[in-house]
């Protein structure tokens, strides 16, 4: 029953939870532990939990010092990495104490729970004010609130009345007595929120009455998530990594919502999801490489068990392939992720998917290939207020075996400034940081009115095209259209060149106009020829429209996430001559 049409009533819930009751592939491991560590994936999976706790000899300490670190210097990575490392060491000892059955196990789930317990708040300094209920903290006690039911015995009962506790104290009543940002549905918190919160609420509330108004109320968050946070033919503006965050709790709470209901509701039950399985499809470069613009990774990993369990209820085979040793991570995580790894995958890997020519109207992403230099490139239009936003309608990536040659930047340092009202000051969000002209000096602007289209898309012939106009991203009045077309030789003797055209009509006096394209790689220039130069092959860029026109490489430090040191992002600059309107430019793979 789809997840709008419906609304639960107390009688779904006032049968007792029965142990298993919302996870049965449960039952084989509580009638013999040591079976399904006999799988080799598990086997692998269980030494790497090990390790993952051994590597703490004490717990990490969420300390006054981190906490207040964010407010004195906007650094939120150190504190972050500790609450993080907390959780997943929980999680390994969790594990392991259920499949090994050892007291050392037992002792440290009972140590990181009383730890977690103990902290004074589960949202991280960056949320605090905003958001009383979090990601983190509603992850917490999501983690928390399975960890004690499914242990059942083995955890002392003076811990489950305190994870109780502390989970009613800090999730489930603020989430009923407050409506919070998270829940208009736009991006990936909403899913991450409502199905932990819900899933709490599944293992602790005993009330039916109770229950019933918090799973309503979830059910229409989540709602709100799969209408608003992915497009209508499934895609996210977040990208590949933000998409499995966003619906990997999604997954588990519904398939416990409907074994707990009988199959009366079934969120992963409309037509949708079927869409939004399809995705990682589209964003696909090579195995493990995904298109990052805005905010994303350009790799990812996936959860093998939430993965099998996707394509399982939506039907599409086709998300299979990614369930490959390449494409998936079989590592230390929450204790949700690791348990339904081992409960939901067979271990079974399939092949490597093929990466075809695709479109995403509504998403408005494309991306077409020549397999013969193992070129893909990766365009958008959008909009610039898209979530995580970066300003970068009409950008491009091209990537030689799965590296970004011609790159977007990605995803830059989360700090205090990141998300603040200097955001696009950062060349890693501004559009000065993407392959996409400065007109009249001006970059492109924030805001949803700032836009494009993706006006032809035609991958039948050997000579592929794509043709964006975003006009709109820069607002200027002057401005009446900017045509960018982009011709991919896919086959034939000019196999692999790529011809890209930019048109640009203004009503009256033209402005003045600079191209730009940027890189990570290593870059020479010499007039209106450039060389692009990286680890799997090497492009070289040519002026053919206006002759007089030259490049000019600008070096930009800038911070990424995860990085501790600036990364040299390249700018390969093109002023165009006064009242030039039109610029033409050939790609082309060096020969080796």
């Amino acid at each position: 029953m789809p997840a709008q049409a419906t609304r639960v009533t107390a009688s779904l819930f006032r049968r007792p939870l029965k142990r298993d009751e919302m996870l049965p592939e449960f039952k084989a491991v509580r009638r013999d532990p040591a079976a399904a560590p006999r799988k080799p994936f598990v086997r692998r999976l269980l030494a790497a939990a090990e390790r993952a706790v051994e590597r703490f000899p004490s717990i990490p300490d969420t300390t006054y010092t981190l906490w207040h670190e964010y407010g004195r210097t906007g650094v939120r990575r150190n504190y972050d990495r500790v609450q993080h490392a907390k959780r997943t060491a929980l999680g390994c000892a969790a594990v392991l104490a259920l499949f090994r059955r050892e007291p050392r196990w037992i002792d440290r789930v009972h140590d990181y729970t009383w730890s977690i317990c103990e902290e004074t708040n589960w949202v991280p300094p960056e949320h605090m004010g905003s958001y009383p209920i979090d990601l983190f903290s509603a992850e917490t006690g999501f983690q928390l609130a399975e960890m004690a039911h499914l242990l059942g015995g083995l955890l002392d009962q003076e811990l489950v009345d305190r994870i109780r506790d502390e989970v009613e104290r800090r999730i489930l009543a603020p989430y009923l007595r407050k409506v919070y940002g998270w829940f208009d549905g736009h991006n990936n918190w909403t899913g991450v929120c409502e199905s932990s919160v819900g899933a709490a609420f599944l293992y602790l509330e005993k009330d039916p009455v109770r229950l019933a108004r918090a799973i309503n109320r979830v059910l229409s968050g989540l709602d709100r998530f799969r209408r608003r946070a992915f497009l209508a033919d499934g895609g996210s503006s977040e990208g590949v990594g933000y998409w499995q965050y966003g619906l990997i709790n999604t997954v588990a709470f519904s398939e416990q919502l409907r074994l707990r209901t009988r199959g009366r509701v079934d969120v992963l039950g409309h037509e949708k999801f079927k869409q939004i399985a399809r995705y990682p499809g589209a964003a696909l470069v090579a195995p493990g490489v995904y298109y990052h613009c805005s905010d994303c990774h350009g790799r990812a990993s996936f959860a093998p068990g939430f993965i099998a369990r996707l394509a399982e209820r939506t039907g599409v085979d086709e998300l299979k392939a990614f369930l490959n040793r390449r494409s998936i991570s079989i590592g230390p995580n929450r204790f949700a992720h690791m348990i339904r790894t081992i409960l939901w995958w067979d271990g079974r890997t399939h092949r490597l998917p093929t990466i075809t020519d695709r479109l995403l109207p509504d998403t408005a992403v494309a991306r077409l290939v020549c397999p013969r230099h193992k070129l893909v490139l990766m365009a958008k239009a959008g909009h610039n207020a898209e979530n995580h936003n970066h300003n970068d309608v009409g950008s491009f990536a091209l990537y030689v075996a799965g590296e970004p040659v011609l790159c977007d930047p990605g995803c830059g340092l989360y700090d205090g400034r990141y998300f603040g009202p200097h955001r696009y000051e950062n060349p890693v969000c501004g559009s000065s940081g993407h392959s996409v002209p400065v007109i009249a000096g001006r970059q492109q602007e924030f805001g949803a009115d700032h836009c494009g289209t993706i006006e032809a898309f035609d991958a039948a012939g050997p000579v592929k095209r794509l043709e964006l106009e975003f006009a709109k991203a820069y607002g200027l009045r002057s401005l009446r259209r900017l045509d960018r077309s982009i011709l991919l030789h896919a086959r034939g003797r000019d196999a692999g060149r790529l011809v890209l055209e930019d048109a640009f009509t203004f009503a009256g006096k033209a402005g003045r106009i600079q191209e730009a394209f940027v890189t990570w790689g290593r870059v020479s220039a010499r007039g209106g020829r450039a060389t692009v130069r990286a680890a799997t092959g090497t492009l070289v860029l040519r002026v053919i429209e206006p002759a007089r026109a030259a490049f000019r490489v600008e070096e930009i430090p800038v911070m990424l996430a995860g990085e501790t040191e600036p990364t040299t992002l390249r700018r390969l600059a093109c002023s165009l001559p006064k009242g030039a309107g039109r610029f033409r430019m050939e790609i082309v793979p060096a020969t080796p």
